[in-house]
């Protein structure tokens, strides 16, 4: 997630927040839901977020470099084949599961908040006496908090990785560069690339290094000296490397 949908994602986190607990104060007899509906909007707008950015970018990218001549292509089946040979990937692709299974795990953990602190909140905010801004805080804590928690767990989980290996199970090389699933690579290869090599495990990764994040975009194919005479061909990349 770049910064301006990181960005983008906790302002809409807050709007919501801000809704809801107007909503929890003035019509109270919807608490029941309001949690629900809370986490539920966010996953979808962070999914259409993310999907309409990649659409945006790769799309525009990938027009312009198949309007080059094609020179390689793989299916997603010579892919999966392949890959499945390889027995090693599945430890390189074990940082990234975890990740996964953590965000995952951490929802649960907001779905359970709700029940807890929202029956000690409803008892505080329907005793007599109570007025709007206690009413407004408690409230307020009962999204902020795990909302909070949601976004630093992520956040932490996101910087603990240090190289992420994604398998890109169908693509097409042309001479203005690649365009894959979920990704496309421009010719030539600026000084933000490498490649390495593994003739053993039948793959060509391209690396990107952003920031301290490095993100090996991976071609399984059994024509791997074509593929690699092409790309350094059109690509001109600074390094390649071989890997034993």
């Amino acid at each position: 997630m770049g910064r301006k949908q990181y960005a983008l994602t906790i302002a809409y986190g807050q709007s919501m927040i801000a809704l809801l607990v107007i909503l929890n104060v003035f019509y109270p007899q919807y608490l029941s839901y309001t949690f629900i509906v809370f986490i539920v909007a966010m996953v979808i707008f962070t999914a259409i977020t993310m999907r309409t950015q990649l659409k945006h970018i790769v799309g525009k990218e990938a027009k312009e470099i198949k309007e080059g001549r094609r020179l390689f292509s793989m299916d997603s089946k010579d892919v999966m084949t392949i890959q499945s040979t390889d027995t090693q990937v599945i430890n390189e692709l074990k940082p990234m599961f975890k990740a996964t299974m953590i965000s995952f795990l951490s929802l649960i953990v907001l779905f359970a908040w709700y029940p807890l602190y929202f029956g000690y909140a409803r008892s505080i905010v329907s005793a007599e006496g109570v007025n709007v801004l206690t009413k407004v805080l408690v409230f307020l804590a009962g999204y902020e908090i795990p909302y909070a928690l949601f976004m630093i767990i992520n956040r932490l989980t996101q910087r603990s990785l240090r190289e992420i290996v994604q398998v890109v199970t169908k693509y097409e090389v042309y001479d203005k560069g690649i365009v894959g699933t979920g990704i496309t690579i421009k010719f030539p290869l600026n000084n933000n690339y490498s490649i390495k090599v593994n003739s053993r495990r039948k793959f060509m990764d391209i690396i990107m290094s952003r920031g301290r994040v490095k993100v090996r975009y991976r071609f399984y194919t059994k024509n791997l000296t074509r593929l690699i005479d092409i790309v350094k061909r059109y690509g001109n990349p600074k390094k390649v490397e071989f890997e034993r």
